[in-house]
């Protein structure tokens, strides 16, 4: 009985580090397209939101806010 127990944390805890280890992914690519692009205020808040565990939001705001409008100014210029 002792065993499943062991298991079924071990599979808890391997979810929730491939959780966080995609948010870092993401966080990661929109850091790398802040710098690309040499958006101070962006590459600030994503430091920021690293520092402060808000790293998953900074990098949401700046998909939705900045990513998608780059994106939607290469499908205009076709």
């Amino acid at each position: 009985m002792m065993n499943y127990f062991w298991g079924l944390g071990f599979g808890w805890m391997l979810v929730i580090l491939l959780f966080f280890l995609a948010v870092f992914i993401f966080w990661l690519w929109m850091f790398i397209e802040a710098l690309k692009k040499r958006d101070t205020l962006w590459i600030v808040l994503l430091l920021i939101g690293l520092c402060t565990m808000f790293a998953w939001f900074f990098a949401l705001l700046y998909y939705l806010l900045e990513y998608t409008k780059k994106e939607k100014q290469k499908v205009r210029r076709k």
